[in-house]
């Protein structure tokens, strides 16, 4: 895994080592940036299920002037943090809790988000619990993101009155943009 844009671009990532995570492949990362391109420069982002972190560092080598990153696992969050070191970026709040948590704490903070990335445990129904906590406690900003990576097909458009703007399939993953 690499970054493959912005000011980090060509750092090598590393990826846990265990079958529970899935990260995502660069192509699908550098298809799920180019649907949201131009990625608006003094924005903040949520990375709920981080992992390996990927997405949220993709997030800061484009220049957002914050990423929020959660990722409960023992081994992705000590990759995750291994991986924050390397670029050097201060511009972030790393979180080792319950998603349900992870949220209440962004709440607490005031933290809203202009991006949303959900790419929960695929055996898991966390993306439609996690879109009504971050609806519910206020999380995203107006005309705020949320991209969803899942294994199914989901649709919150008439659940939460999200617009699905863009929508992309590779292989088993499906790519949903949402715009609030």
């Amino acid at each position: 895994m690499r970054v493959v844009a912005g000011k980090y671009k060509g750092f090598n990532l590393d990826a846990p080592k265990h079958k529970n995570t899935r990260p995502t492949d660069n192509k699908v990362k550098e298809a799920i940036f180019d649907m949201l391109y131009p990625i608006k420069k003094e924005s903040t982002a949520l990375d709920l299920f981080s992992g390996s972190g990927q997405i949220g560092i993709e997030f800061l080598s484009r220049g957002l002037k914050l990423v929020c990153f959660n990722e409960i696992d023992n081994s992705s969050f000590r990759v995750l943090k291994a991986n924050l070191a390397k670029i050097k970026d201060d511009n972030y709040i790393l979180n080792k809790l319950d998603y349900k948590l992870a949220l209440e704490t962004y709440r607490d903070k005031d933290i809203k988000f202009d991006y949303v990335f959900l790419d929960p445990p695929y055996d898991k129904d966390f993306i439609d619990h996690s879109l009504r906590l971050i609806l519910d406690y206020e999380l995203l900003n107006e005309e705020g993101i949320v991209i969803t990576e899942s294994d199914r097909e989901l649709n919150f458009s008439e659940k939460y009155d999200f617009y699905l703007y863009k929508e992309k399939t590779y292989g088993r993953k499906i790519i949903k943009i949402y715009i609030k």
